[in-house]
């Protein structure tokens, strides 16, 4: 298991710090810390869960023809 800072993890995931806070804070980003107020840390599992929620599956491109009149 790898532990990652908050910065590290940010910069996989391509987001913002405030933004990675908001998806701790949601419970959308599994993290681990020892007691209130120290640092956080953030397992490359996590971050593949994370990932694996937010992808959705492709759709078929649906094409529509009109007539013409």
């Amino acid at each position: 298991m790898t532990l990652l800072t908050r910065k590290e993890a940010a910069a996989m995931l391509g987001m913002s710090l405030p933004t990675l806070d908001i998806e701790r804070s949601t419970g959308r980003l599994a993290y681990i810390q020892r007691k209130p107020g120290s640092k956080v840390w953030i397992t490359e599992e996590a971050i593949a869960e994370y990932l694996a929620r937010a992808t959705h599956q492709a759709r078929p491109e649906i094409r529509t023809y009109r007539r013409r009149a």
